[in-house]
């Protein structure tokens, strides 16, 4: 490779193994509404040919490390040249004074609290920051400090992969971004873990139409015949229902989404899926006394 090829990163990178592979294979990424919002201030940003480079650089593995702590996102990207570069991307913390005000406004509002606790973050949760003098999403792409040692300045391909995979990981766990603009997670839970004991109805209520698409029935109390808890009870034949395989095999975990910063060839639920298909037969053959 010549020196003007490498002082201008291109070229093509070397193979990295056991690197972090993005999941989402396609050119977009984000299926939530706040993911969205974080990739759009890379994509308003025009960056030429470095954005999809970048994008086949999270979907090859070439991010060999990442970690998230205090604000600041570190990673090792394994480039064209032998050496791994080093990229941090660094986040402004809003004060902690607004943060303790808007803890306590979030943990009160029963939506907010059962959202979050489901894996969600309400649209209407950006006013909310705003009205409190905090903005939870970048304005534009300087809102960010980024820094990387292939030293070729603005956003490279080795910064943008990391953009990438943190977007997947947002997607996954709203709470990421606001623990990276300095809001404490677990003052956070604690708050809305005492909102819950102060309206449990309401919030218990919300998560079971967002989890069941509709109210749970009461539970059957348990029975106080200690006989029963020893020996067990007559089992029921109607209680089994119909049984049979699942016709999609691994849902809850599909439910979960993808495992975080997943390094296998293939992606996790794409693999578990199998795992999932072999189990049920051999679950139905053991049920069926053909085992």
């Amino acid at each position: 490779m010549s020196e003007s090829t490498s002082t201008r990163g291109g070229g093509r990178p070397l193979t990295a193994h056991g690197g972090i592979r993005a999941q989402t294979k396609s050119r977009k990424v984000g299926k939530n509404w706040w993911t969205k919002r974080w990739m759009a201030v890379l994509e308003n940003h025009y960056m030429g040919a470095e954005l999809p480079r970048g994008r086949a650089y999270a979907q090859a593995g070439q991010v060999l490390a990442l970690k998230i702590e205090n604000g600041t996102v570190s990673a090792v990207v394994q480039g064209s040249r032998e050496k791994p570069h080093k990229v941090e991307i660094r986040f402004k913390p809003a004060p902690k004074t607004q943060w303790g005000k808007l803890t306590t406004l979030l943990s009160s509002r029963a939506i907010y609290a059962a959202k979050l606790l489901s894996g969600q973050m309400p649209e209407s949760i950006e006013e909310t920051f705003e009205e409190n003098g905090v903005s939870l999403f970048p304005k534009d792409i300087n809102d960010l400090e980024t820094s990387c040692t292939c030293k070729l300045g603005g956003l490279c391909r080795h910064i943008i992969a990391v953009y990438y995979l943190l977007a997947e990981e947002f997607d996954r766990d709203p709470f990421l971004f606001m623990r990276l603009r300095g809001l404490d997670r677990d003052r956070l839970i604690a708050n809305i873990g005492k909102s819950i004991k102060r309206n449990p109805r309401q919030i218990s209520d919300y998560l079971d139409l967002e989890l069941h698409s509709g109210p749970r029935e009461a539970p059957r109390p348990l029975t106080t015949e200690v006989s029963h808890f020893w020996n067990g009870g007559t089992l029921n034949e109607d209680n089994l229902e119909d049984v049979r395989i699942p016709p999609s095999p691994g849902a809850l975990s599909k439910h979960l989404g993808h495992f975080p910063m997943w390094r296998g060839e293939e992606r996790f639920l794409d693999a578990l899926e199998l795992v999932y298909k072999k189990a049920s037969t051999n679950g139905m053959n053991v049920f069926m006394g053909d085992w």
